[in-house]
């Protein structure tokens, strides 16, 4: 290898912008009148790591596990409020249905016009046109 080249390769290499074949014949090729070159190249040699095999399969399962552990979370946690909604669902349903029939309103408004001693029970003093929860409409009987 040319004086040259291996000048041309040192000056990409320290800019950073050599490819790794570069980088590789630079370290293969490096002459003893360049020290620094030459130190710099048997630390790369002996600092060398190998990828070893299957290593792209290990890293996905790895992600593989961490993902699906995220999708059992999220899974348990949906099915939690899923049946905390359910749940007071069933709740809330309970205890619309516990509202008094028109007849047990009636049996408890006469049970609480028997407690006045001064009603006349003969002789009502209203009718009731519209009764509701919240509205009562009578009118007067004369």
């Amino acid at each position: 290898m040319s004086e040259e080249n291996i000048k041309n390769l040192m000056d990409k290499y320290k800019s950073g912008t050599s490819s790794l074949e570069e980088e590789k014949e630079l370290f293969d090729n490096v002459n003893e009148s360049e020290p620094e070159i030459k130190t710099w190249a048997s630390f790369v040699k002996k600092n060398k790591k190998v990828a070893p095999d299957n290593f792209n399969d290990k890293l996905w399962e790895s992600f593989d596990k961490k993902t699906s552990k995220n999708n059992r979370f999220k899974i348990g946690l949906i099915s939690v409020a899923a049946s905390v909604l359910f749940i007071s669902t069933l709740f809330m349903n309970n205890i619309k249905n516990e509202s008094l029939s028109n007849e047990e309103k009636e049996a408890l408004l006469n049970e609480a016009k028997n407690m006045f001693i001064e009603f006349d029970k003969s002789k009502p003093k209203y009718n009731v046109l519209v009764e509701s929860d919240l509205l009562i409409v009578y009118t007067k009987t004369e």
